[in-house]
């Protein structure tokens, strides 16, 4: 197992290098000083198309898409002020705002519509990439006026092209509602001002975005950041930024180490998966009924409460949210009404009768964040394993390992976003008749009838067990309590522009 000294070394040595002196700019609600959690490369690149937390929360800001995300986590315009869906739910038809882009040139359908289209052949093997298939065609009818066809009806579909990756840029220019101002130890973000349009510039002429050389009237600024997460709560706790956010459920026991406020953490009741995933199936796990007994071991309940900070967490033995079930359908594994004790019994004999047989299990080996919350999770798991008679190694997240942690948020409401991620296109163990049965709930056009197999594939990938759930994800951030523009919500999605009182349209 890795040992993480260090994690709280590094927190204690970055806390130590700021002042306690630090000048804070609480009470001024023309700033907002942003830090995002990174625990790779903390890059801000609000291009491509695999963007990490703290790009994807500027993309936002600085190219808007057709609709978008409030502080609550709901659906509102950006570049459309309004649309309708038809009766059967194959088009969306959205009339746009007066809108313009950064270089004061008017927002049209045609453009949207071939950015549109540009954009998601671009996301084909991005994290969005399976849920855009759905999308059949994307047609200007009139100068104010797009259509977006779909192949079957897709329940939520606004959800999905809220996501900041369909925000839009024409020629690297966004249209707000925020700017980059400049880039360097803080990615600068200031108000969009309405400029005249440039007459002399072609359209489709590639154009740098750049600062003004006069700063917009407007005072608003965000001052956008990425750290570590060490680095991102020592910054915080001496005064030197206002909001955290990405914080996942390994970095907690370091908003612990701390003291940050119980009034200033706040968790989001997200959606999306949080388990094992199996890279390998060799051996005993080679069998599903033998996955079956990893599964049957872990005490969740047991597990979430080692993380005192989150004291609502919920465990899951399903893949699907219980709001999204469908009547008749049992998706919970046969074994969910059994007592822990009487689980694990069964799981020993198990074992037990298998090693008697074939030999010893070699250890399992668990591929997870290398953070001391991890190191945590680990233990517990570990300890449950032994009970039964197996034993597990822990490895990084680069490293080979058997299975690895899944921790990811659900983009949209809909079963088929959760099942997506389980299919063999995605897993290297997986179940092709799963497959099969996702691909026919995709072709249905009765919206029940999709639903019915949506569900008649979580059974069948529950009982496979090339995924084991543990529970939902957890999303925090952390900031002052008087901060504007900051709310709890489904999505874990806080935007930048709202911080500072700056609408998204």
């Amino acid at each position: 197992m890795t040992s993480h000294p260090p994690f709280f070394a590094l927190f204690a040595l970055a806390t130590a290098s700021f002042s306690l002196a630090a000048c804070s700019m609480a009470g001024d609600e023309d700033r907002a000083r942003v830090i995002v959690i990174e625990d790779k490369e903390p890059v801000i690149k609000p291009v491509g198309i695999n963007l990490n937390h703290a790009s994807a929360i500027a993309r936002s800001a600085i190219a808007k898409g057709l609709v978008g995300f409030d502080e609550q986590g709901r659906v509102v315009p950006s570049l459309a002020a309004r649309w309708i869906v038809t009766d059967d739910g194959f088009s969306y038809i959205f009339r746009l705002n007066d809108a313009q882009w950064d270089d004061g040139r008017p927002v049209t359908a045609e453009a949207i519509a071939t950015l549109l289209r540009d954009r998601i052949t671009e996301l084909d093997n991005s994290r969005l990439g399976p849920d855009l298939q759905s999308i059949d065609e994307i047609v200007p009818m009139t100068g104010r006026v797009i259509e977006i066809r779909l192949t079957s009806a897709q329940p939520n579909f606004l959800q999905l092209i809220a996501q900041p990756e369909l925000g839009l840029f024409r020629s690297e220019l966004g249209a707000g509602p925020m700017r980059k101002l400049e880039e360097g130890n803080a990615y600068t973000l200031g108000v969009m001002p309405l400029q005249e349009p440039d007459g002399d510039a072609e359209e489709g002429e590639e154009e740098e975005q750049i600062a003004a050389e006069d700063p917009p009237d407007d005072p608003r600024r965000v001052l956008l950041r990425s750290e570590g997460a060490a680095k991102a709560v020592a910054r915080y706790t001496a005064g030197y930024s206002d909001v955290i956010l990405n914080g996942k459920f390994h970095h907690l026991p370091l908003v612990e180490e701390a003291g940050v406020s119980t009034n200033d953490l706040r968790l989001d009741p997200v959606a999306g998966l949080f388990g094992f995933q199996f890279l390998r199936a060799e051996g005993f796990w080679a069998v599903p009924k033998n996955r079956e007994i990893l599964s049957m071991a872990i005490d969740r309940p047991a597990l979430l409460t080692s993380f005192p900070n989150v004291t609502a967490w919920q465990s899951r033995q399903k893949i699907v949210p219980e709001a999204l079930n469908v009547e008749g359908f049992n998706a919970r594994p046969d074994w969910s009404s059994m007592t822990m004790q009487d689980r694990q019994a069964f799981a020993r004999e198990h074992v037990s009768r298998w090693e008697a047989l074939e030999g010893q299990v070699s250890p399992l080996t668990i591929s997870l964040p290398d953070a001391a919350g991890a190191d945590i999770l680990f233990l517990r798991v570990q300890a449950d394993l032994r009970r039964v008679g197996l034993n597990a190694i822990q490895a990084g997240p680069d490293e080979e390992a058997d299975i690895r942690l899944i921790d990811e948020i659900a983009a949209y409401d809909s079963s088929k976003w959760f099942l997506y991620r389980l299919t063999c296109s995605a897993m290297t163990v997986c179940l092709n008749d799963a497959d099969a049965k996702i691909a026919e709930a995709d072709a249905a056009a009765n919206l029940q009838i999709k639903a019915r197999l949506y569900a008649e594939a979580e059974v069948m990938l529950v009982r496979h067990y090339s995924f084991i759930p543990l529970a939902v994800p957890v999303r925090w951030s952390i900031a002052r309590p008087s901060q504007r523009g900051l709310a709890v919500n489904p999505r874990g999605w806080h935007p930048l522009n709202l911080l500072v009182g700056v609408p998204i349209s």
